[in-house]
């Protein structure tokens, strides 16, 4: 009985410890079971959302004090650590401020000033793909009821990108002052702020198809179609895409249009014959060969283009720049008297994808910063897009494509919604290649263009 009593306390010791231990036990399988939950709401998403991300630490949060200054440091009781607003922003590839580019560094300063003028607010980048599953738009769509904890502040999206995701309800209108000074805006920019009559983008980039170049190969400067089509050079386009626009932009350039009166896909037939009279020319010449005709990738014409096998190239004003080098130039190809509208212009827009009015408001003014026209002229012209603001354009007059953009931006006209460019822009292809190919007339391709579009 003595003994007992003399290691009771120790006894008492060892089940405090197994009962605590137990407590920890449940605490850890608590923390399990809600990460497990945590992780089982967005299992479906993990396939779309695999991203790349940058973070940007507030200048007033980051560590700099000195051993001197540590000791100084007030009690927790004391201390004011401002609470912590994170801005998430979905960007497409091209817009990765985490590359080793020049453009990349001129927009992570901005985002380092911003921050420092918002203290407590952290900026966290993440890269998602233009298309397909993983892309911005499907994300969002599928992370709207799945896991809505991963849906960002803001988006990049591009024009028809920003108006499907208005009509699927997945961005907010906003409110600003920075299309109070009309002048400032080319009117395609500021166009393509607009859905539904609300604004719904900032836009901050332009882009749109021009005709690149070898100068040593070409000769002499091509002002007309008729001088470009009489020097016989291969021109590589992708007519036997769906998606290719060359054909679409000649058409437009014609003066066509691709809608009638109640807003349904529409072609004209005799701009269409006119149309493909041109191609037919071309063909003839040697300007369009039926071998041309074949290609479905354009990454293909670009790798014939470098390597010269062809010495004209039409693509992308953004791709352009990206690959230009002494002997590549890019011209804005020729409109015709009749239209000088110069279409297909596409924009790229800052769009507001969270409900909380704080964080939309920091948002809007971060957006706003990229299209501050003195940003927007430096950091377009090093990103190789359109500026969407007019200006002195100080930073553009240093590039050799000045006079191409100046030629291009005052007529921009913005492109067509997506649901008419899909359906009209892959007939008006298939008529042009059984045009280049010899297959039939222009008459009769646009003839069976007109009835398979009704």
């Amino acid at each position: 009985m003595g003994k007992y009593k003399k290691n009771k306390p120790y006894l008492t010791i060892f089940s405090i410890l197994i009962f605590c231990s137990f407590l920890s036990g449940c605490s850890i399988l608590i923390d399990s079971i809600n990460l497990l939950k945590e992780t089982d709401a967005s299992t479906m998403l993990a396939e779309n959302i695999t991203e790349t991300t940058i973070s940007v630490t507030p200048i007033s949060l980051k560590d700099t004090q000195t051993s001197e200054s540590l000791q100084q440091t007030p009690s927790p009781e004391n201390a004011s650590i401002p609470d912590i607003q994170n801005l998430v922003i979905w960007v497409p590839p091209q817009f990765d401020p985490s590359q080793n580019t020049k453009e990349s560094k001129i927009l992570t300063d901005l985002i380092g000033k911003f921050t420092e003028e918002h203290p407590g607010v952290n900026i966290t980048f993440r890269v998602k793909a233009i298309t397909g599953d993983g892309s911005a738009l499907s994300a969002l769509s599928a992370a709207k009821n799945a896991a809505p904890d991963v849906i960002p502040s803001l988006v990049i999206l591009n024009r028809n990108d920003l108006l499907s995701a208005v009509q699927k309800g997945l961005v907010y209108p906003i409110t600003t002052n920075i299309f109070s000074e009309a002048n400032s805006w080319y009117s395609y920019a500021k166009q393509s702020s607009a859905a539904e009559n609300y604004i719904y983008g900032i836009p901050i980039a332009g882009d749109t198809l021009v005709m690149v170049y070898r100068a040593s190969k070409t000769g002499a400067a091509m002002t007309t179609w008729e001088d470009i089509l009489s020097r016989g050079l291969p021109i590589a386009f992708v007519p036997a895409s769906s998606d290719g626009l060359f054909p679409t932009f000649i058409y437009l350039a014609k003066g066509g249009k691709l809608i009638d009166d109640k807003g349904q896909p529409w072609l004209d037939q005799s701009i269409l014959v006119d149309t493909l009279k041109l191609f037919l020319t071309g063909g003839q010449n040697g300007a369009f060969p039926p071998s041309l005709a074949q290609v479905v990738d354009q990454s293909q014409n670009w790798q014939m283009f470098l390597e010269g096998s062809v010495s004209i190239i039409i693509s992308n004003f953004s791709t352009f720049q990206h690959n230009k080098g002494p002997d590549i130039k890019a011209m804005a190809i020729p409109l015709f008297t009749d239209n000088q509208r110069y279409p297909l212009m596409n924009t790229w827009n800052i769009a507001v994808t969270t409900s909380n009015a704080e964080i939309q408001n920091l948002g809007i003014q971060f957006a706003e910063k990229m299209a501050d026209p003195i940003f927007n002229d430096i950091w377009t012209a090093n990103a190789g897009f359109f500026p969407v603001r007019q200006s002195e354009h100080v930073e553009w007059q240093k590039d050799e494509s000045y006079d191409t953009i100046l030629k291009i931006l005052p007529d921009a006209a913005l492109l067509p919604e997506s649901q008419i460019l899909n359906k009209i822009s892959p007939i008006l292809n298939m008529a042009v290649s059984k045009v280049i190919k010899s297959q039939t007339t222009p008459e009769q391709a646009a003839q069976e263009a007109i009835s398979e579009l009704e």
